[in-house]
């Protein structure tokens, strides 16, 4: 079995040490450059479900408890998680969707900057710029 990447700054229990090393293997850029089958369950922002990661043969030999399965992907330092959704951390994983992957239905914190501004924003943001426009003169 891999060992995990992230760094846990305590002593893990063997099942969480194995399962942990297991996990992040998944979603390693080493593993998901060659494995094609999670690649096409990741959707178009990478994420991949849970329950299918939980449901594999390795994953099954160390725990069948689905929520133990997230609870300890959400030690890793490798991935994130939203929901029943894990994907790799911001940067790595948009080099490994593929063309025509099923779009996303995870709202991620990461996307809120994607949404345009709205026109009472824009108006604050004049009424800011009046204020700035005052002169003081001194006689």
């Amino acid at each position: 079995m891999p060992a995990p990447i992230s760094r846990i700054p305590v002593a893990l229990d063997p099942t969480v040490y194995y399962l942990l090393g297991q996990l992040e293997y998944y979603l390693s850029p080493q593993n998901l450059a060659q494995d094609f089958f999670l690649r096409q369950k990741m959707d178009s922002h990478g994420w991949i479900p849970i329950p299918l990661i939980a449901s594999f043969n390795r994953v099954r030999q160390i725990t069948t408890d689905e929520s133990f399965v997230r609870d300890v992907l959400g030690m890793s330092s490798v991935v994130e998680i939203q929901g029943d959704m894990v994907r790799m951390k911001e940067g790595e994983w948009e080099r490994f969707v593929l063309p025509g992957a099923q779009t996303s239905r995870v709202d991620s914190i990461h996307d809120f900057s994607l949404t345009p501004s709205s026109e009472s924003e824009d108006e604050e943001e004049e009424e800011e710029e009046e204020e700035e426009e005052v002169v003081f003169v001194m006689g």
